[in-house]
């Protein structure tokens, strides 16, 4: 089984932890983030697979989760100025549902979904956390 599938496998089974109670409490949600590698010239490819990844929940039922890319800013030293990264993205997956809640994990728009992120990006990490609750300036 490819790395990225085992460890998407991996968080689904941490999800599930956090839906049955076994994880720390958290005043705010429970949120995967994922720091990825873009491959060259496969940005519009990534987010592809992010809307795909969204629609998959959509069509299964799952209306109360989100998921958001962000291109890392960079320094640009020569100029003094910032940019979006065209090899970095996080993705933060807000209240990821567990297994009880997805039982069409690993259909045929799942591995679909999940090979666009494979064709177009390498993962280089990602965590688990609680994203606390915050108020509106």
């Amino acid at each position: 089984m490819e790395v990225y599938s085992m460890r998407i496998m991996l968080l689904v089974a941490l999800a599930a932890q956090v839906v049955f109670g076994q994880q720390p409490a958290c005043d705010g949600n429970i949120v995967i983030v994922r720091v990825s590698e873009i491959k060259p010239g496969a940005m519009d490819g990534f987010m592809a697979a992010v809307a795909a990844h969204k629609a998959w929940y959509r069509a299964n039922g799952i209306k109360d989760n989100e998921i958001i890319a962000s291109p890392v800013v960079v320094h640009e030293p020569h100029t003094e100025g910032y940019s979006y990264s065209e090899k970095e993205v996080l993705t933060y997956h807000i209240n990821p549902p567990g297994p009880a809640r997805t039982p069409n994990r690993n259909d045929a728009a799942w591995k679909a979904y999940v090979k666009q992120y494979r064709d177009t990006s390498d993962l280089k990490s990602e965590y688990m956390t609680c994203m606390p609750k915050h108020s509106q300036p």
